[in-house]
């Protein structure tokens, strides 16, 4: 329908000997149309229903599944069959050159079909069309959605655009409630292309509503190197002060935000518009949330199209070739788990994550239990396999043959110590023979046999008998081949399993350092360190310049340089034992 209010809601009232016009029947369709589609957007929301994945045939051509949408005023959006597109075939393909990415977007349409005969037209046309036939419009935006507006329309709230340059955006968001002493989620929106090399970045500054150690809140994303994702979401726990009816800012004070990207580093303080709103119980949150809301919070974004895909183009002398292709980038998707629709807020989300323990450690099961989102997580510590270590010794047997021919003998040592002692050990045994030099062989000397092969050990097979109870053993030999002399020698190799649990513990020394030890810098120049934590599962460091007016570096490691010239000392102490430390040294010149 072309006329896309929802209101005002008005139905024909029909009586005997009414004069029936165009706008009679307008007002009919309208009437029962408006409430079929404010039902659509209220209650099921926009998105994608079922199908219409995106992916590439060739380096100019899409192929566009089948499926169905909803689109932002409430409208079905249906593609019947699969299509199969080149760039040329589809709208704005000519504002694709010298573009590095773009948008496959996907909107309602509808078109006049059928022209007859008009008799009596109030135009003065002698035709009209019969019928309006519904279906879509594919096309390519060149341009980046509005994000504020895309995100507040999909219910994400305090959002914000921290950073938009060289080929990236970050946008923050947040919940705008929580239950006093439960946890809330906050996450960034990541945009990027494929030229855009793997990020890292930090959000930190003070919060006095999260609970934190020091009072500052701090969100760090580092993304990996095999990572292809265009655009993503990444999400982060926090939980709230056991404070009541309070309604504070989230970064009072603004936030540092730090990015780096292929050896370049941005940073910059920023006001993030996000507050927050602390409930004295579940009543009073969700008392909030209905309060908020109403209407036009589901109403929002009309003209917002659906993102089926996000294309990464490169360009040629004449023609745009496809890239990659990032399906639903803004997951603009709607749920159809009835059975979590149903259950509605009485749903519960029960959450599992393992940790490995040390293997002296006792088995352990935590729960927590978030009284806002009405989710339990159960964090489990199962203890990993026992270490071993293992004492090792090592000797020299000589095993004397009389004379005589010794093919098909058999020959024994004495009982001899094997040097660890009682229990069981596990002995190699390796016949030593002269091949331009001395050499061991170690199994069946038949391997080596062979025309071309300049390598002749003696056939000998061998064998070794324990006794565990004395830590004692004897080493025999079988002899296939005549031998020349009258001893053949073999080097024993022997090993223990130990299970020396404080041994163990007293090897996993704590260590620290840093990386580089010494720097050269000019006057307020930036440089990172990078500490190196070992014997710990905690690899975190607490930094700081131990020389006053020295500088600063941040809890990243980045170091700025003061404006006087001098030698100082950068000093990393370990999170998990503050008496291990290391020192670098900074010569600002």
């Amino acid at each position: 329908m072309k006329d896309v209010s929802f209101f005002p809601m008005e139905r024909n009232r029909y009586f005997y000997g009414k004069l029936l016009t165009v706008r009679d029947f307008e007002a009919e369709q309208n009437y029962v149309s408006a409430k079929h589609r404010l039902v659509n957007r209220v209650v099921h929301g926009a998105g994608v229903v079922c199908g219409l994945g995106v992916s590439r045939s060739d380096d100019t051509t899409l192929l566009i599944g089948s499926g169905m949408a909803l689109d932002y005023l409430g409208r079905e959006i249906v593609i019947e069959e699969p299509l199969v597109r080149r760039l040329e075939m589809i709208e704005g393909h000519e504002t694709l050159n010298g573009r590095a990415d773009a948008y496959l977007c996907l909107a309602y349409d509808e078109a006049d079909t059928e022209p007859v005969n008009a008799v009596g037209s109030d135009t003065g046309t002698t035709s009209q069309y019969n019928m309006t036939r519904e279906g879509y419009r594919l096309y390519f935006s060149p341009e980046a959605p509005e994000y504020r507006g895309l995100l507040e329309t999909a219910g994400r709230e305090n959002v914000s655009v921290l950073y938009s340059d060289n080929g990236l955006t970050l946008v923050f968001f947040s919940d705008e409630a929580v239950c006093a002493g439960d946890e809330f989620t906050v996450g960034v929106l990541v945009v990027k292309n494929d030229k855009t090399p793997p990020i890292q970045f930090t959000l930190e500054g003070e919060c006095g509503i999260a609970e934190s150690q020091d009072g500052h809140i701090s969100l760090n994303y580092s993304e990996s190197q095999n990572e292809k994702r265009n655009v993503f979401t990444t999400t982060f726990r926090l939980k709230a002060q056991s404070l009541t009816d309070l309604v504070a800012p989230l970064f009072p004070n603004g936030a540092e935000l730090t990015i780096e990207m292929g050896g370049h580093t941005y940073k910059n303080m920023l006001e993030v518009p996000a507050e927050l709103t602390l409930c004295a119980d579940r009543t009073a949150y969700l008392d909030l949330l209905h309060q908020k809301d109403d209407l036009s919070r589901h109403l929002k974004g009309r003209e917002t199209p659906i993102y089926l895909a996000k294309l990464e183009l490169i360009e040629a002398t004449d023609r745009v070739f496809l890239g990659s292709v990032t399906n639903l980038p803004f997951e603009q998707r709607l749920n159809h788990d009835r059975a979590t629709q149903a259950a509605g807020k009485d749903r519960m989300d029960i959450t599992t994550s393992v940790e490995a323990l040390e293997f002296w450690q006792k088995p352990d099961v935590k729960a927590s239990y978030s009284q806002s989102s009405n989710a339990l997580h159960l964090a489990f510590g199962i203890p990993s396999p026992e270490l071993y270590d293992y004492s090792t010794s090592h000797g020299v047997v000589d095993i004397a043959m009389p004379g005589g021919i010794k093919v098909n003998g058999r020959y024994m040592s004495d009982e001899i110590p094997h040097g660890l002692g009682p229990g069981n050990v596990e002995v190699r045994l390796a016949v030593e023979f002269e091949n331009e030099g001395e050499a061991h062989l170690f199994g069946n000397s038949e391997v080596f046999r062979g025309k071309n092969n300049n390598i002749t050990p003696p056939w000998v097979e061998t064998a070794a008998v324990v006794y565990p109870g004395r830590g004692t053993m004897r080493i025999g030999i079988w002899l296939h081949d005549n031998v020349e002399g009258n001893r053949v020698r073999i080097h024993y190799y022997a090993q223990k399993p130990e299970r020396d649990t404080k041994r163990l513990l007293e090897n996993r020394q704590l260590s620290v350092s840093i990386v580089p030890e010494v720097s050269r810098l000019e006057r307020r120049e930036q440089m990172r360190f990078k500490a190196v934590v070992q014997g710990s599962e905690d690899k975190g460091v607490v930094w700081k310049v131990k020389d006053a007016g020295g500088g600063a570096i941040d809890q990243n490691g980045i170091y700025q340089a003061p404006e006087t010239q001098g030698t100082y000392e950068i000093v990393a102490t370990a999170s998990a034992d503050d008496k291990v430390m290391a020192s670098a040294y900074v010569i600002v010149e």
